[in-house]
């Protein structure tokens, strides 16, 4: 059975290295702030093309996750301290970033302060 990533609730400020994009918060499923703090410069694809809106951030943060199915898949959800996918706290254990790219979201609450701390 495929599992579901979507994101339910998030909030922190989406950066381009040491450069802030983006302050969301998403809460039930909803896009509830967006404020821009760049101008629109550096976004993502999925903002940049298909506008700001929950389904963008969704797309941009699944993107940004190891698919299910995929070699080690298990082992890499242990090694982050988790037996199954969820998808918000994947996202925040790994301060939203791939380690393909330069974005990457500062939370509030923990995590990363900054690029050079991923």
């Amino acid at each position: 059975m495929a599992e579901v990533r979507l994101i339910g609730n998030l909030k922190g400020i989406l950066y381009y290295i040491d450069t802030p994009l983006l302050d969301f918060e998403i809460k039930n499923r909803e896009l509830i702030k967006a404020e821009d703090l760049s101008g629109g410069r550096f976004y993502p694809w999925e903002l940049a093309k298909l506008g700001v809106s929950y389904g963008s951030f969704n797309r941009f943060f699944q993107r940004r996750t190891m698919r299910e199915g995929c070699m080690f898949y298990r082992e890499h959800l242990r090694a982050l301290g988790m037996d199954k996918m969820d998808f918000d706290l994947y996202i925040r254990k790994n301060n939203g970033n791939n380690h393909l790219d330069n974005y990457w979201v500062k939370f509030d609450d923990g995590g990363a302060r900054c690029f050079a701390d991923l």
